[in-house]
């Protein structure tokens, strides 16, 4: 019988020190394996990627299709790494999570505050939103209050007589969580915890300075497009629209009736956001839906490809800009921008992504993790590495906690939110 994801289960050292993480996506589904070094910084053994089928705005809508594709990714990374994993941590959408920015106090009186008062805080926190068919994601302390002095990053070892705090819960429907465990229990594998996509990019490609001067990361998905804010070295804000890469595809396959492969294919290697005046007039062989190989099809200008494009890249970044202004977090992001994920490749996008949203911006990259191939190093994976370094952090409290504690396993309640208050 299938056991459903638990989101109480107890998570154990890694196997032979490594960690697996799982991207599935709506066009691709990704798997990264990682050993730690000697050096503390985590080594990419075996990576995989495949086509992604059965999956729609975040929800799977074929479980048969996607195990096909979950375990295809899978058995491509164990064979480059020659290992055999049995847990993974998975990202999923923000299309399925909510947030909710909780506050709480309690009574510290008469000792030093530690780590047991912090814990507690959080888990009452979570406890009045864990409603059945709801689980808690992520639990994060944004900042803490000691009798009324706010500000404060780190309480611990302080005394007062109150304790507040800010801490922002993401939650998930129970039920297409416990599809993704069914998915990928199929695939012989367990679920070692969820973790929100663009969280997860903004791990592998944030710097220690944006992290804490503020800075608002997008995750460019086929999709839909995650925005994720941080500021003082804590995640801030998760949002999405429900726009990605594949909505262009699918604008330039209607607007020359061109199949969706050929589509892509000239997305990719012509398309821009920001035309250039030097090739505006150059002509390209579009191929027609029904046609076959022999016939030459029909000739565009980039320039035309471009009037397609623009459109739908434009209004990405007019419904990104409108959700942060919605959730009053743009003044803490400040200026930074980092651009991630499968769509921002695109030819000038960044550039437009500047002037809509009055920002300067990067191409963001996964940067903190060593011995990645080409193909890992793209944007596209950025949050398939974000997972290895999410689940390092996570491995890595979980050794603290054995050696400050009982040696017990950590419950998923203890463990939530933790690293952050420790290494962001």
């Amino acid at each position: 019988m299938m056991k459903l994801f638990n989101m109480r289960r107890r998570l154990t050292n890694p196997p032979s020190g490594l960690i697996a993480g799982l991207d599935i996506g709506s066009s691709k589904v990704s798997c990264a394996i990682a050993r730690l070094g000697s050096s503390g910084v985590p080594e990419i053994t075996g990576f995989g990627h495949q086509a992604s089928r059965g999956l729609r705005n975040g929800a799977i809508v074929d479980m048969e299709a996607l195990t096909t594709s979950v375990a295809a990714a899978v058995h491509t990374a164990e064979e480059m790494a020659d290992e055999t994993i049995s847990e993974v941590f998975v990202c999923i959408s923000p299309a399925i999570t909510t947030s909710h920015p909780v506050g709480i106090e309690a009574a510290v009186s008469g000792h030093p505050i530690d780590e047991a008062d912090v814990r507690k805080m959080v888990s009452q926190a979570c406890q009045g939103l864990e409603q059945p068919g709801q689980h808690v994601i992520h639990a994060i302390p944004v900042s803490y209050e000691v009798d009324g002095s706010r500000g404060i990053r780190d309480p611990r070892g302080m005394f007062g007589d109150r304790l507040g705090a800010n801490i922002y819960i993401i939650t998930a429907n129970s039920g297409p969580l416990r599809n993704f465990a069914a998915c990928i229990e199929r695939c012989h594998l367990e679920v070692a915890g969820f973790i929100v996509s663009g969280y997860a990019s903004g791990l592998a490609t944030l710097v220690d300075d944006e992290l804490e001067l503020g800075v608002t990361l997008i995750d460019m998905g086929a999709g839909c497009t995650s925005i994720s804010v941080f500021y003082d070295g804590k995640l801030h804000h998760t949002d999405y629209v429900n726009v990605g890469g594949a909505h262009i595809t699918g604008d330039v396959a209607r607007g020359f009736s061109t199949p969706m492969i050929h589509a892509e294919r000239l997305k990719t290697l012509y398309g821009s956001a920001m035309l250039s005046s030097n090739n505006e007039r150059e002509k390209i062989l579009v191929p027609q839906i029904g046609e076959d190989e022999n016939h030459k099809g029909s000739q565009i200008t980039r320039v035309e490809l471009y009037r397609v494009i623009r459109p739908r890249v434009e209004e990405t970044f007019e419904l990104v800009r409108e959700r942060l202004k919605e959730c009053d977090v743009d003044k803490v992001a400040g200026k930074r921008l980092v651009l991630t994920g499968g769509a921002s490749q695109l030819s000038g996008i960044l550039d437009m992504a500047n002037l809509i949203l009055d920002k300067q911006g990067r191409l963001g990259k996964p940067v903190k993790i060593s011995n990645l191939t080409q193909n890992s190093r793209m944007p596209e994976f950025a949050s398939t590495m974000g997972l290895i370094l999410y689940g390092q952090n996570e491995y890595k409290r979980l050794g603290m906690s054995q050696t400050r504690a009982t040696k017990e396993p950590l419950l998923f309640f203890e463990r939530i939110g933790g690293w952050l208050r420790e290494n962001l």
